[in-house]
């Protein structure tokens, strides 16, 4: 999952300078999970200063605050009226950048946010959070049937249904307290279910979710797993996001609206019926449509990129091109930009998008 397209640096002036003088912080992040994970390092960091803020979701690019003193840092987000930017690297950057102005930012929070984006945590993150692997499967939950039918880290037969995820476990015959061995079969069950019948990159992206980092003192069994709720929350429950990744939300909060997205990502994905052209996969759907053009682009497209519509939202999912330089006027990653457009241009939007690949 190594980084692509633009600089992971925050541009001038540096965040530690803005954040320093500010009077006040208005953070904008886009709906994704790193992007969520850093607006919340920075919020952390204003609190631990005595600084007030403000934190909200977009999906377009913020205009300047009306408001003397009052500082704008775009997380996730391009904008001119920025004061600050974290386009690109964002969890990592912002980490960094939290400890810079002396506040004491979680690096499990910063880990989940880098692999809820797509990229690798930074050493640092590493270093700080020292979390350690385990055979087995990348979920939130203690729940075995509920983790693997809700989790969109893969696309497998029993994504979306517990009772199709409990007969794959019961065919297993796993032990009530799963050792490392029934861990390994666990996570061969899933390999195989995610990658029958699925495109040469299923197999890649179905790794995402093998040999999970251990969250002893976090508010989920994984970092995979607190990922996974982070990135469905970004999109669902941005407010709800936020709140999790400071600490000041319980789980079962954040799991409900994690299995109500999955559920509905899920449906999409298999109702989608995407048309190929060269480079980019379109389809339609009504839900869920980050996590809908991930989903379809790991384990179904046979295109380096897969284009969602819905109704007046559009996301992008790519794996070579910067969806955001070729999505119009979207937000988010590299590999996964959305955008607000006019319904009714819809296929000058996919032409549009054609033509950037």
């Amino acid at each position: 999952m190594a980084t692509t397209g633009r600089s992971t640096a925050a541009t001038e002036p540096d965040a530690e300078s803005v954040l320093a003088d500010a009077e006040f912080v208005r953070v904008t992040a886009a709906p994704t999970g790193g992007s969520v994970a850093a607006a919340a390092m920075l919020a952390g960091a204003c609190d631990e200063r005595g600084v007030p803020y403000q934190v909200r979701a977009t999906r377009s690019a913020p205009s300047a605050p009306d408001a003397a003193g009052t500082s704008l840092v775009a997380v996730g987000v391009e904008s001119p009226a920025a004061d600050v930017e974290f386009a690109e690297d964002a969890p990592n950057a912002a980490f960094d950048a939290a400890r810079d102005l002396g506040a004491d930012p979680d690096p499990v929070v910063a880990f989940a946010g880098a692999l809820a984006d797509g990229v690798e945590p930074s050493n640092d993150v590493r270093e700080a959070a020292g979390l350690t692997r385990r055979p087995g499967v990348g979920i939130p939950t203690a729940d075995l049937a509920a983790g693997l039918a809700h989790s969109t880290l893969v696309h497998a037969s029993f994504s979306g249904d517990e009772q199709a995820a409990g007969a794959t476990l019961a065919e297993l015959g796993l032990p009530p307290e799963l050792d490392e061995a029934a861990q390994r079969r666990l996570a061969s069950a899933v390999a195989l279910d995610a990658t029958d019948d699925a495109t040469p990159r299923a197999a890649d992206r179905v790794a995402d979710v093998l040999r999970p980092h251990e969250t002893p003192a976090g508010p989920f069994e994984t970092v995979e797993g607190y990922a996974d709720v982070l990135a469905a929350l970004a999109w669902a429950a941005p407010g709800l996001g936020v709140a999790l990744a400071q600490g000041a939300v319980d789980a079962p909060a954040a799991l409900d609206a994690w299995r109500d997205h999955a559920g509905d990502a899920h449906a999409a994905v298999r109702r989608a019926d995407p048309s190929r052209y060269s480079a980019v996969e379109v389809a339609e759907a009504d839900a869920a449509q980050p996590t809908v053009a991930r989903l379809v682009r790991d384990y179904r497209a046979r295109e380096p990129a897969v284009l969602v519509v819905g109704d007046g939202t559009a996301a992008l999912a790519t794996t070579d091109a910067d969806a955001r330089d070729v999505l119009p006027d979207s937000v988010g990653t590299a590999t996964l930009a959305v955008a607000d457009f006019d319904a009714d241009h819809s296929e000058a939007l996919v032409d549009t998008v054609r033509g950037g690949l």
